[in-house]
This record gives C-alpha cells, structure tokens and sequence, in this order.
C-alpha cells in the first residue's frame, strides 16, 4: 500500500511539472471530435506489446494490474472530453452517466480512485513515455517514437477488427 501511494505522490508531481511545460491541445481535440480510433499506448520501451480486451477493462476500471513487476497506471481524460467518451463507451461499456456512478459508488464503497485525469493528449504521450508502468490512450495522429501503440486481443489500431474504433 505504500508503494501505491508513493507511486501516486509521485505521479501527481510529474504531471503538476508537466502541465506548467506543455501546451494545451484539448480545445482542437473537443473541436475536431474524436478520431475513428483510439490508439492505447505504453512507453516505447515497455515489453507489453498486447492487452485483452478484459485486461484493459479492468485496468481502467481500476482493478490492479502488473506487468514486468510494476503495477500498470492507467491515465485517462476528464469526464467531458470527447475521446473519454468513446473510450469508456468502446473499452468499458459506459455511457458518461453510468461511468460516472460507478466511479462514485467505488468511492463510496472505499474500492479506489479513478485512473488520473490529464488534460490533453500530448500530455498524457508524454508521461506514458516516461513513467513506467503507465497506459493511456490517444489518437493516431498523436504517435511518435517515445510511446507504442498496444494491440488488442492481437488486433493493431488499423486492423478493421479493432475493437476501439468509433463507428
């Protein structure tokens, strides 16, 4: 339980240090609307390479998870964000209402905290990048070499049988 919480001091300092550095691209994300995929992503040197469909649930839904001896912290948007949406639609099957009251009830029940809000794409890119363990999601045009795109269930983002696509 320690390492939980400092991992989580932790994740709170990153991100306060990054958010003071990075631009913000939710107001073009919010404009635009999601893309017809959502990519989730690890650190480019990560040795997770796929992720079930139910792993990834459970990760966002969050109950614990490991990969390589490290828990796996999930990074998610806030509850309004369009790409929030549909990941919880298509990842989690939860409409923003239902996602929002299964989060208070977990509260309520004493079961843990949502994944961490971060307030825009490139920000979440840049802390999976850096802090082990981290998952998150973006879409393809926000790629490049510091994060991977994770298959799912052996399914890559551009594989028409992608069960993140928004249809």
């Amino acid at each position: 339980m320690r390492a939980i919480s400092h991992m989580a001091r932790m994740l709170s300092v990153f991100l306060l240090f990054l958010t003071a550095a990075s631009p913000l691209d939710h107001a073009a994300t919010a404009q635009a609307g999601p893309s017809p995929r959502i990519v989730v992503i690890v650190a480019a040197d990560s040795t997770l390479r796929d992720v079930s469909h139910a792993l990834l649930k459970r990760i966002f839904l969050g109950e614990p998870a490991e990969h390589d001896g490290a828990r796996i912290v999930p990074l998610n948007y806030g509850p309004d964000d369009p790409l929030r949406i549909a990941f919880d639609r298509l990842a989690l099957g939860l409409s923003p209402e239902a996602a929002g009251r299964y989060w208070v009830d977990r509260r309520i029940r004493g079961q843990g905290l949502p994944p961490r809000a971060v307030p825009t794409q490139s920000l979440v890119r840049a802390v999976v990048a850096r802090l082990r363990g981290s998952i998150g999601y973006i879409t393809p045009d926000q790629l490049d070499p510091s994060v991977r795109a994770l298959t799912i269930d052996g399914a890559h983002y551009t594989d028409p049988t992608y069960q993140l696509s928004i249809k």
